[in-house]
């Protein structure tokens, strides 16, 4: 089975509300265990866990051929009207799980944002689902620190940011 792990970033550091990034990294099962150590040896011992923005930019290349590993790595991208994160979130959210969806994604495991945060993604999974989308994919929270392959989502956002994701082969689509 392949699972989706997913992070977020919003350009400009939160304060342009007009853009938001959501990346999905699908890896296979199978695969999972060998990238995990891997992420944990790449992670320096300053950082509890592997941050793009943390890294040097000998790093941050180093960093990339993690992401070589996926089977795909997927980057929804809102740039549209301004709106609150929530919003940009959901609207990325939206095209993400359609996305995964049909390229038979099972399980969705994003980085925690917090109780609050997480309950409304959920309700989100919950709408979807009654409009049709996403009725097999399974998700799930977890603290960033407790599974390194979010990780990956978290360095896939920064190869979209510094503009190094054509040369990985990321599929780059717009939120609607």
């Amino acid at each position: 089975m392949h699972r989706a792990y997913v992070d977020e970033s919003e350009p400009g550091g939160g304060r342009d509300h007009t853009a938001y990034v959501l990346a999905a990294v699908i890896v296979c099962d199978a695969e999972c265990d060998g990238i995990r150590a891997d992420i944990r040896a790449a992670t320096p011992r300053r950082m509890r866990k592997l941050h793009w923005y943390e890294g040097l930019h000998a790093q941050r290349v180093s960093w990339l051929d993690l992401l070589r590993r996926a089977v795909e790595i997927i980057v929804v991208r809102y740039d549209g009207a301004a709106a609150r994160a929530e919003r940009r979130r959901r609207h990325c959210l939206e095209r993400l799980v359609w996305e995964l969806d049909h390229r038979g994604v099972g399980g969705i495991v994003l980085e925690s944002r917090g109780q609050t945060h997480d309950h409304r993604d959920r309700s989100m999974f919950d709408a979807l689902r009654r409009r049709g989308v996403g009725r097999a994919i399974r998700h799930e929270h977890v603290r960033g620190a407790d599974e390194p392959l979010v990780a990956l989502a978290d360095l896939a956002c920064g190869a979209h940011a510094a503009g190094v994701d054509e040369e990985l082969g990321t599929v780059v689509v717009r939120a609607t």
